[in-house]
C-alpha cells in the first residue's frame, strides 16, 4: 500500500469516527423575577420579536418565574434578552440565574451558568439594539432590603437595573438587559480538526518522498 493510498484510507477512517460522534442537544433554562414585569427572549440578533419569547412574567411581584428547554441550535451564537418593566414610580430590579445544558455553548463568562450581576450583562433604557451600559447593582439576593430574598435564585445573584433604584430615584419604565451565549466547538468538531491536521501531515510526508 503506497503513501497516497494510506492517506485516502486514513481519511475514510477519520470521517467514520467523526460521523460516529453525535451532535449533542443543548438548551437554556432559568429562574428569575423582576419589579414588576419581564419578558425573556432567546434571539440570534438584537431585534427581539414575539416568536422568540421563551418566558413572560405577567404578575406584579409574586414568586420567581422558571423556564427550561429553550433549544440552542449547534454553531449559532445567541443573545439572552430581558425586557423588564416597572409600572409604578418606585424601585425596580431584575434578578435571576440562567444555565445551559448539553455541550456546544458557553456564556460570555466562559461557563454554562450565569447569574445577574454587573459583569457579562449590559443594559439601557431605549432598546436591545442601543449601546449597552454596565448595570447598577442593588445588592445580592441574600440581603435585598426592599424586596427580600427571592426564592429559587442563588444568594449571590445581584438585583440589577439601569440606575440605582430607591424610593427617591425610581420611576416607571423599561430596562433592556443583554447577555451573550457563544457557540463553541463540540467533540465532533475537534475530531474533524484533528483529522485535518493528520491528513495534512500525511500528505506532506507523501510529497517529501
Amino acid at each position: 500500500m503506497n503513501v497516497t493510498t494510506k492517506v485516502f484510507v486514513a481519511a475514510g477512517l477519520l470521517a467514520s469516527i467523526v460521523a460516529a460522534v453525535p451532535a449533542q442537544a443543548a438548551s437554556l433554562s432559568g429562574t428569575y423575577t423582576a419589579d414588576d414585569y419581564a419578558t425573556v427572549y432567546l434571539s440570534t440578533d438584537l431585534l427581539a420579536d414575539a416568536s422568540e419569547i421563551i418566558s413572560d412574567k405577567t404578575t406584579l411581584w409574586g414568586s420567581s418565574e422558571t423556564f427550561s428547554g429553550a433549544a440552542l441550535a449547534a454553531g449559532q451564537d445567541y443573545y439572552l434578552l430581558i425586557r423588564a418593566r416597572n409600572v409604578f414610580s418606585g424601585p425596580a430590579m431584575f434578578i435571576g440565574d440562567f444555565s445551559i445544558s448539553g455541550e456546544g455553548f458557553r456564556f460570555a463568562n466562559g461557563g454554562q451558568t450565569l447569574s445577574t450581576g454587573t459583569a457579562y450583562w449590559t443594559v439601557n433604557e431605549s432598546g436591545f439594539g442601543a449601546p449597552g451600559a454596565t448595570p447598577v447593582s442593588l445588592g445580592t439576593n441574600a440581603g435585598l432590603q426592599i424586596w427580600g430574598q427571592r426564592q429559587g435564585i442563588s444568594a449571590d445573584a445581584e438585583a440589577i437595573w439601569a440606575y440605582y433604584a430607591d424610593w427617591s430615584a425610581g420611576y416607571n419604565g423599561p430596562a433592556y438587559f443583554v447577555a451573550q451565549i457563544v457557540a463553541v466547538p463540540e467533540p465532533g468538531s475537534w475530531a474533524m480538526f484533528g483529522a485535518g491536521l493528520a491528513l495534512l501531515a500525511m500528505r506532506r510526508r507523501a510529497v517529501e518522498r
